[in-house]
């Protein structure tokens, strides 16, 4: 189908946003809707999408994300036009916008777009001061002003602000005051910026609710009191669910949750399904958080006429942009919204909550952000994981174009960098903190890695392959003096993610991030001294694999 040539989706179930359209067929000329209704609106010339047995809905908006590098163009994988970014910093945010605004042009691949608040108002070394650090931060209402003003310098749609002493996660942070959220609320709607809180209790929602904020960041983590339900709803916010936290953690099997979906896994790349098979294997609490009580609180606030959004909180442990999103509708579902609500929530809710007038619904002159799906999603929320097509701005996305990109990987780096500056951060605070130890000799070699796990630790080589089970530290660190450099010399089973087969190597030399191999098999044409193969490009493992 060509960039520029209308075409119309044909005989497909619509839901507009809010509800089942009465029309069969949508038609798309110059990046919007031209029209909705019956075969009749298709004109000679337009390409046909048969959309038999399948739901068109508004690209979905994911109302909660943090960037990182090339996220908009993964997220447009999933069927995700829009996101709505609640932290990051300028370094991260101009480089995706610049790559909108040429996506926009038909250059590059097709990316979702984005709004911002750019950097989020916190104390001094408040939340998140471990994941973004340096940044600057709001030390009174004196500095309100000035600080939502240098934030719409940066290209902010809306204000962040965080109200979070660090409770809720065992640990003892500074936070705004209740007179500086007010100041700095006042300020955003002198602009007419709304402002999104960041308060993870119960009682932190309803401190914000009154200072004027407009969104909630999150549902909270602990149960609301009825009290609590009446006060929030009564001052009108709406809230972000962010149920989808708890994908962060694996479950019994130890899978982590998104792995656990056949057709979004199979959407994910392999160096993304990697992070998630690494992240199933770090620290976790013994007993994980199982979102109850967010999930009561979800729907006890929309009960009482809070609208309910949806967002997911990526790139945090677990979640994947786009992704995600699907993940967050069947939370939504489970915690007792309909599925065309759910929907709503992640369509036409968050584009009239942060003034997106051009999207959102399946309106006639609207931007041409669609996402067809295999079979209805109005009543099967887990349809919207059978993804046949996305458009944006009338563009198909073609999540081809990412797989194995310069683009992924500086993305991947990017979370890399940023979970081992998290994870140093909370030694630091918290020393007894179970974090990945490098395990040396005496003379200074690095014999691997000691990493801890919610069962025990696991020895693992310098590259991440785990050198046996999880057992106690003592025995973890014996196997790392026993076998941490032997274990090298073996041969190992390696899988390129460009290849389908696993194949026998040698490793030759290693180095941090990259190996240099040689195939064993000698009928191989390849350099005597074997070549070089970056750690996100393979896959290493010491016994054959089971076909």
């Amino acid at each position: 189908m060509s960039t520029h040539q209308p075409f119309t989706i044909t005989d497909v179930r619509v839901f507009d946003g809010h509800r089942i359209a009465d029309a069969t067929h949508l038609r798309v000329a110059d990046g919007r809707i031209d029209a909705l209704g019956g075969a009749a609106i298709a004109r000679a010339g337009d390409a046909l999408v048969d959309g038999r047995g399948g739901t068109l809905l508004p690209g979905l908006v994911d109302a909660h994300v943090h960037l990182l590098p090339g996220c908009t163009q993964l997220a447009a994988a999933f069927g995700v036009t829009t996101l709505i970014d609640q932290f990051s910093k300028p370094e991260v945010i101009d480089p995706e916008v610049a790559a909108i605004t040429a996506s926009a042009r038909g250059e590059g691949p097709v990316r979702a777009d984005l709004r911002t608040s750019s950097i989020g108002a916190t104390a001094p070394n408040g939340h998140p001061t471990m994941a973004y650090s340096p940044f600057p931060y709001v030390t009174g209402p004196a500095e309100a002003r000035p600080f939502v003003e240098s934030r719409m310098a940066e290209g902010a749609t809306h204000i962040k602000v965080i109200y979070d002493d660090g409770s809720g996660a065992m640990l003892d942070i500074p936070s705004l005051d209740g007179a500086t959220i007010e100041a700095l609320v006042q300020a955003a709607h002198r602009h007419g910026l709304p402002v999104v809180a960041h308060a993870s209790t119960a009682s932190g929602a309803v401190t914000v609710a009154r200072c004027g904020v407009d969104v909630l960041a999150h549902a909270p983590f602990d149960r609301m009191s009825d009290g609590e339900i009446r006060d929030v709803a009564g001052i009108g916010v709406s809230m972000i669910a962010t149920l989808g936290v708890i994908d962060g953690f694996p479950g019994p099997d130890g899978v982590m949750p998104l792995l656990a979906q056949r057709e979004l896994a199979a959407r994910l790349t392999p160096r993304w399904r990697r992070v998630l098979v690494a992240q199933s294997t770090r620290w976790t609490p013994p007993e994980p958080p199982d979102g109850a009580a967010a999930r009561y609180n979800t729907a006890a606030l929309m009960e009482s006429g809070v609208r309910v959004l949806a967002g997911t909180d990526a790139p945090n442990p677990g979640l994947v942009f786009g992704a995600g999103l699907h993940r967050e509708l069947q939370h939504l579902v489970r915690a007792g919204l309909r599925p065309t609500e759910a929907l709503t929530a992640a369509t036409a809710g968050p584009a009239e909550v942060f003034g997106l007038a051009d999207r959102g619904r399946l309106d006639v002159g609207s931007r041409a952000d669609l996402v067809l799906v295999d079979g209805d999603a109005t009543t099967n929320i887990e349809a919207t994981q059978s993804l046949r097509h996305t458009w944006v701005r009338g563009r198909l996305a073609a999540p081809e174009a990412y797989t194995g990109s310069e683009t992924e990987r500086e993305g991947i780096a990017w979370l890399r960098e940023s979970t081992a500056k998290i994870s140093a951060a909370i030694r630091d605070m918290r020393p007894d903190f179970p974090t990945p130890e490098d395990v040396t000799r005496d003379d200074g070699q690095v014999l691997g890695r000691l990493v801890p796990t919610s069962g025990g630790w696991r020895a693992t080589t310098t590259f991440g392959a785990p050198l046996g089970d999880v057992v106690s530290r003592e025995e973890a660190l014996d196997t790392l003096h026993t076998r941490g450099l032997s274990c090298l010399a073996e041969p190992w089973w390696v899988l390129t993610f460009d290849e389908a087969e696993w194949r026998e190597a040698e490793l030759v030399e290693v180095r941090p991030g990259r190996v240099r191999l040689r195939w064993t098999d000698r009928m191989v044409d390849q350099d005597p001294s074997g070549q070089w193969l970056d750690l996100d490009d393979i896959e290493l493992i010491r016994e054959r694999p089971v076909a």
